[in-house]
């Protein structure tokens, strides 16, 4: 039994997939390919908080093979367990565009840690040049600052 949760919607054009738990040797990706396939793909692993080395392997093939298809594959809201592999294997994200990331900010003036959705486009001058967005706290208003060292957690965007 698989201890990843798999939603789609959407139509044979444009779907959209949303993965959440564990994505290990019980993930059912490869098997996913030909239900999901379409011209255009978004999938969502924000929920994704476990990845293991044969989660990896099967990532890859995932993508590999809906690249191979034709499909255009768009990651969204990337849980912070993937934007750290995605750092270290650059096939991680192969063939695939990436829209948002999770990332962990800690509140300057309330110590709040809060997880936040960077959006990459909205960002990209910032990110490029090997810093972080300044963001607004939730609990406080005061300054989020990236929990993490900026060149480092989106070094994916330089690969």
């Amino acid at each position: 039994m698989s201890r990843l949760d798999v939603a789609m919607s959407g139509t044979p054009a444009a779907r959209r997939l949303i993965l959440a738990g564990r994505i290990d040797d019980t993930a059912p990706l490869v098997g996913l390919v030909d239900q999901v396939r379409a011209a255009q793909l978004v999938i969502d692993t924000g929920g994704v908080v476990f990845i293991n080395s044969i989660g990896v392997r099967e990532w890859m093939r995932f993508l590999r093979a809906l690249v191979a298809t034709g499909t255009a594959v768009r990651l969204e809201n990337v849980a912070e367990v993937l934007v750290t592999q995605m750092n270290v294997i650059p096939e991680l994200r192969a063939g695939a565009a990436i829209a948002s990331v999770q990332a962990p900010y800690a509140c300057e003036g309330c110590g709040a840690e809060v997880t936040q959705l960077v959006d990459i486009a909205a960002h990209e001058v910032v990110l490029r040049a090997g810093g972080a967005p300044v963001l607004v706290c939730p609990e406080c208003g005061g300054r989020l600052a990236l929990a993490d060292y900026p060149d480092r957690y989106f070094s994916f965007l330089r690969g």
